[in-house]
């Protein structure tokens, strides 16, 4: 064999191997034997359907070359349990960030199907990264709509016989999730007095931002409600949003990642930003350039805060303040790593909420707001104080 044909095998097999590393990050295990219990994946096959629904009952507003539509276009996908044992299955609904798109939380979606859960998450017509006219922020007043549209879609498919989803949607167990902008979506849905969907059962939002509602945003619902933050966040700061959670709702829980950032909840965090120190840095970067574009250089008018273009009771616009502020981004909690906790606290919360078994919703209640924590030193877990 030709020395330099030895070599051109080398570079290969070590370009090979670095692709390999790069694409399949190792898998973080959780430390205690309550926490790795709960983070073994369930019994279900998971299977999915792309789905891509027309509500025309609303219509898609003009955004910039954009002419708008009278209806609103909700591409996405389903991850249901293949089979039907223990059907029907509680419902998630899962809302994505701004400039995002529907499989940012596959890794969680994926998980709760494979231990009996029906999840669906869509591409919000504005908001997405694949938005005409680009993502805008005005668009989250109509989003919790989305969310009511998805539940009927999905009511509606199980009681079709020659459906996939015949028999497998249990109207009564609803969850509403999402992330970032998703985040807020999911508060809107859950607690707007007007434009809530009383079908859903229970919340939870990762880093959305919530620094402007108020104790009496939240007094419109009783239902539990599960905030995820990172110490690090640079994008919704935690100290504004998610700190105050449990003083202002006293059926919540707050689930605190110590170092946890904002960028790593998504998906491909693990692959992408693996070696970064903080990926809200960058993150940070692809957000101030998406407003700017969003605001268009003709208006030259700065952008509403989401403060203002949610109003109503129970928010405060004046508590409104901008993303990426801070000049400083302290080494952040691996991706990795904040996708095993951040999946740990959403398995068990729905489960303490939505187990067909009664001694299963207690203990997964007793390892959310004790165990989670005890076993996972850089998880801190407080629940909502009675209001005074």
């Amino acid at each position: 064999m030709r020395p330099a044909f030895k070599i051109s095998l080398g570079v290969l097999a070590v370009l090979f191997i670095a692709v390999y590393i790069a694409l399949n990050p190792p898998r973080n295990v959780p430390t205690g034997a309550l926490s790795q219990q709960n983070y073994r994946r369930g019994p279900h096959h998971v299977s999915h359907q792309s789905v891509s629904w027309v509500d025309t009952s609303r219509s898609t507003m003009a955004n910039h070359e954009f002419k708008g539509r009278g209806s609103r276009e909700l591409k996405g996908r389903i991850w249901f349990p293949a089979d039907k044992e223990g059907a029907p299955y509680p419902l998630v609904i899962y809302s994505h960030g701004y400039m995002s798109q529907h499989k940012e939380g596959e890794y969680i979606l994926d998980f709760l199907a494979s231990h009996g859960y029906v999840a669906v998450s869509v591409d919000f017509p504005l908001s997405s990264g694949s938005s005409p006219g680009g993502a805008v922020l005005a668009d989250i007043v109509n989003q919790p709509g989305d969310i009511s549209f998805l539940i009927d879609q999905m009511l509606s498919r199980t009681k079709q016989v020659d459906n996939l989803l015949y028999g497998r949607v249990d109207g009564n167990r609803i969850a509403a999730l999402g992330l970032s902008l998703g985040g807020l979506t999911t508060e809107l849905a859950a607690f707007d007095a007007a434009r809530r969907d009383p079908r859903i059962k229970a919340a939870i939002s990762m880093a959305g931002p919530s620094q402007f509602l108020t104790p009496e945003f939240f007094e419109s619902n009783s239902i539990p409600f599960m905030y995820i933050g990172g110490t690090v966040d640079a994008i919704v700061p935690y100290g504004e949003n998610a700190q105050p959670i449990p003083k202002k709702y006293k059926n919540s829980v707050l689930v605190t990642l110590e170092s946890g950032s904002h960028v790593g909840f998504i998906d491909m965090a693990p692959i992408v930003f693996r070696w970064f120190d903080n990926p809200d840095k960058l993150g940070c970067v692809g957000l101030m350039h998406g407003l700017k574009v969003a605001q268009g250089s003709s208006t030259g008018k700065p952008l509403p805060s989401l403060g203002e273009l949610i109003g109503g009771p129970g928010v405060d616009p004046k508590a409104s303040s901008g993303a990426c502020q801070t000049r400083e981004f302290p080494r952040a909690m691996r991706p990795a790593r904040q996708h095993t906790l951040a999946t740990l606290a959403i398995y068990s919360f729905l489960e303490s909420e939505f187990s067909a078994s009664e001694t299963t919703r207690q203990e997964m209640h007793e390892y959310l707001v004790n165990q989670l924590a005890r076993e996972n030193q850089d998880v801190t877990v407080s629940v909502g104080e009675p209001a005074p």
